[in-house]
């Protein structure tokens, strides 16, 4: 599933307030709470920009 930027920002936003998203239907709360973690570091490493999606393959 892919996800916005600004829905990635919102959930990395909450998670360092301490609190949690609401789990997008279809995927387990388990491994959603893993992908914001994910998001976390990857912020914390590469800067918010490295949320966004690549522009590769667009016309």
């Amino acid at each position: 599933m892919r996800y916005t930027y600004e829905f990635k920002k919102k959930c990395v936003e909450l998670y360092r307030q301490g609190q949690w998203a609401e789990c997008p239907e279809g995927i387990s709360e388990k491994e959603f709470k893993n992908t914001i973690r994910k998001w976390v570091r990857i912020e914390e490493a590469q800067g918010c920009e490295a949320l966004k999606h690549k522009n590769q393959n667009k016309v």
